[in-house]
């Protein structure tokens, strides 16, 4: 199974590296810390938007604010920068195709990322939800899950960042050409 993945990501990054926009990210040197600097950025955008959802709902911060209106106020950010890091992550990939896609933890980070943003955005639900009435017995109280949820949800995009800063530094798999 690993040499048919392997197959298909070599066939993939040879032909991305073939492109003029590879040629373009490899070639021009200001376009990769351009773009690292607007990635990095959007990271911090969605790290800072997440962990003040997150914190709020665990009332550790903001809590005159109604939950509602802080999810209001971040998840349309988060929902903005996310598109801007697949972007310019798709660019920075470009410049040097094998760099990211053979290295497990590249997935692993894409993984977190889906999962965690699904777990924020998720939260909506929770904030949104009335009480549950006592004459249905043992059902989890809303606050309980939203609370759950929003350590959940800090865990994961702490590991987004560090899956992040460990692809530099991560070996590619067996049999990957590098």
């Amino acid at each position: 199974m690993l040499k048919a993945i392997n197959v298909g990501f070599t066939a993939f990054s040879t032909w991305l590296a073939a492109t003029p926009l590879s040629n373009f990210v490899a070639g021009a040197a200001w376009v990769v810390p351009a773009v690292q600097t607007v990635h990095i950025l959007a990271v911090a955008l969605v790290i800072g938007a997440a962990a003040l959802i997150n914190l709020r709902a665990l009332d550790l911060v903001d809590r005159r604010e109604p939950l509602a209106a802080v999810l209001d106020r971040f998840l349309p950010a988060i929902g903005w920068a996310i598109p801007v890091l697949a972007v310019t992550g798709f660019i920075l990939i470009a410049g040097e195709p094998t760099r990211a896609i053979f290295r497990t933890i590249f997935w692993i980070k894409m993984a977190l990322l889906a999962v965690a943003a699904a777990v924020t955005f998720s939260l909506r639900r929770e904030a949104l939800a009335p009480a549950p009435d006592a004459a249905l017995g043992g059902a989890v109280p809303p606050a309980i899950v939203l609370r759950a949820k929003a350590a959940l949800s800090i865990a994961l995009w702490i590991g987004v960042v560090f899956a992040g800063r460990w692809i530099g530094y991560a070996i590619g798999w067996p049999g990957s050409p590098q």
